[in-house]
């Protein structure tokens, strides 16, 4: 009697979760439950904003790589500075269009998180409620239990994730700049109050960047100064390795090879911090002309 009991228990607890897929997966767009309207409405509108982020930044890519060829052929006195003028114009024009997606977009799919998010941490106390009893047993299967819904909402968490970061922190940047200094360069007084919003979502992404650039220029800078601490042994090695050739401890064979050890390893060194230095200026930079460029009315 008690298994004919365990089993029946058992029985309406998969029951249960299979449920909540069947509702899901088969029933009409009108019978949907709401956790599952809720559910599908949220995947579409990940879907269809994941698609015109992904569009829009191939479009930026290759108007950028247009625009420089453009800029190549100019300088390089094989077009007249009037068509290029024309060209950059039109090229700009849609550069600026795709840029302005990309931030709308962008903010778009934080939305979406934010509300998958307490779509998701609903669905996991739901899930644990069903599940705590089948959970330690193999009342069900592996499949039925990560096709449960928290997990769908998992899911889109990380596709929303995994394209908030499809763009690098240096292409944000670059592409924020190249936006504010089209807009800056062309006539959109017509377009004024839209420029407006997208330069407050310019601000508020700087805002997010410059924290961020804060954490990486100060573990950019310990490595740079754990470099130097390198380097400045590799100069004391150096020294001593011509202090004893010197006082004929080495012969020439010896002296070359070490000399060209701890050269080559020095010159290594100093190119790296070079680069280092060089990029945190950049950066530094970057972010001001940003700055200086959300100031202008």
């Amino acid at each position: 009697m008690l298994n004919i009991f365990k089993k029946s228990k058992d029985k309406k607890t998969v029951n249960r979760a299979q449920k909540r897929l069947d509702e899901y997966n088969s029933a009409p767009e009108k019978n949907l439950p709401q956790w599952a309207l809720s559910l599908r409405e949220v995947e579409e509108e990940v879907d269809k904003n994941l698609k015109t982020l992904q569009l829009r930044i191939q479009d930026i890519k290759e108007t950028s790589l247009k625009i420089d060829e453009l800029t190549k052929m100019f300088k390089a006195g094989e077009i007249l500075e009037n068509t290029y003028k024309i060209l950059l114009s039109e090229l700009s024009a849609g550069l600026s269009l795709s840029i302005e997606e990309i931030l709308k977009t962008r903010e778009n799919l934080e939305l979406l998180r934010a509300r998958a998010k307490l779509e998701w941490a609903r669905e996991k106390i739901e899930t644990e409620r069903i599940t705590t009893e089948y959970l330690s047993r193999e009342y069900v299967s592996r499949e039925l239990y990560h096709s449960l819904p928290v997990f769908r909402w998992q899911e889109i968490l990380s596709r929303i994730d995994s394209a908030l970061s499809s763009l690098s922190f240096e292409e944000e940047l670059s592409i924020i700049e190249r936006y504010l200094s089209i807009t800056r360069e062309r006539d959109l007084s017509e377009k004024l109050n839209e420029i407006k919003l997208i330069k407050q979502i310019c601000q508020q992404r700087l805002n997010i960047l410059s924290e961020k650039w804060f954490s990486i220029r100060r573990d950019k800078i310990k490595k740079i100064m754990d470099l130097e601490v390198r380097a400045s042994q590799l100069k004391d090695d150096i020294k001593e390795v011509e202090v004893r050739f010197a006082v004929g401890e080495f012969n020439r064979n010896l002296y070359d090879l070490k000399m060209g050890e701890l050269q080559g390893a020095l010159r290594n060194l100093e190119k790296e911090i070079a680069s280092l230095r060089d990029y945190i200026s950049e950066i530094d930079q970057r972010i001001f002309r940003i700055t200086e460029l959300l100031k202008e009315e």
